[in-house]
């Protein structure tokens, strides 16, 4: 009787720890899957995905694809795994001002891939002390005593700062409102284009189409609609048309041509001297000939819509 008892007792015990152990696996299941998983990574980031090769692609002119390499921050041996994409890219803009844009790619297993686009001069920024060339963002690429013709010119700017590489800034903060407004606008594409931006009063701001047609849109409030309205008017003139664009009102668009405003004429006016009584004094020259004086004034046509 004792004999079977501890059979039934042992079979009862070893029911229990197999249940135990049924109950237990997919803990033990998830501990060795973490510890695989932990000891993968660490092997990632230390010994495996070291990298190899440094790829550049795209150009910009001012720099080999070394000095590119070099300017991310990045070596062979380091590891793809730890590179923080977005740091690389920061330690290429600072380092690269002629570099507009940069997207950095791993590819696995050892190879890292930096593309860059080129920043391209979008204007001439002009003032007393010089030229600056400035790209679409207004990031200075160039301070320099020459223009480049083939840009739009902005003068009035009142720039701040001239250093290549840091953003161009005036000391009228709303004059940095306005040029980013303008270089918004005219990146949408113009079917005249703007070849030149006076500034100097911002309240009477003057935009030059095509180097032959100059517009004065007053301040810059509803700057699209303004230069929407010149533009309409601009397409109903033909090519060879040089002249002047105003805003009459808030709703239209007067032209003048340059030809007639310079073929406006003048009229000699006549001054006579008076004595003390008012009464004219005739001067007369060296032979007793009456002398008048005149002064040429020249006619202004105020009312030309």
């Amino acid at each position: 009787m004792q004999d079977v008892e501890k059979t039934e007792i042992q079979r009862h015990n070893n029911a229990r720890r197999i249940r135990r152990r049924n109950r237990m696996r997919p803990l033990y299941g998830l501990v060795v899957a973490v510890l695989v998983v932990f000891v993968g990574v660490a092997l990632s980031r230390t010994v495996f995905f070291n990298i190899q090769t440094i790829v550049v692609d795209g150009s910009a002119s001012q720099y080999s694809k070394d000095d590119i390499a070099h300017a991310s921050g990045v070596h062979t041996g380091d590891n793809l795994m730890r590179v923080d994409a977005d740091e690389v890219k920061q330690n290429v803009l600072s380092e690269c001002y002629f570099v507009e844009s940069v997207t950095v790619k791993k590819e696995f297993p050892d190879e890292l891939v930096i593309t860059v686009t080129p920043s391209e001069p979008a204007y001439n920024v002009v003032d007393d002390s010089g030229t600056l060339q400035v790209d679409v963002s207004g990031k200075i690429l160039k301070n320099s005593p020459e223009t480049d013709a083939s840009l739009p010119t902005i003068t009035g700017f009142e720039a701040e700062v001239r250093e290549p590489g840091q953003m161009l800034a005036s000391k009228d903060s709303q004059k940095d409102a306005i040029f980013q407004a303008l270089t918004e606008l005219t990146a949408k594409g113009l079917d005249c284009p703007i070849t030149a931006i006076d500034l100097t009063d911002k309240y009477d701001i003057a935009l030059t189409f095509d180097n032959r047609v100059e517009f004065s849109l007053g301040n810059w409030s509803d700057l699209e609609y303004k230069v929407t309205l010149a533009e309409t008017v601009l397409t109903k003139l033909s090519s060879d048309k040089i002249g002047y664009l105003s805003m009459v009102g808030d709703h239209q668009c007067s032209y003048r041509d340059k030809e007639a405003v310079e073929q406006q004429t003048t009229a000699p006016m006549t001054t006579l001297a008076t004595d003390e009584n008012g009464d004219p004094v005739v001067e007369t020259d060296e032979n007793g000939d009456p002398i008048s004086t005149t002064t040429e004034t020249t006619t202004a046509e105020n009312d030309w819509q």
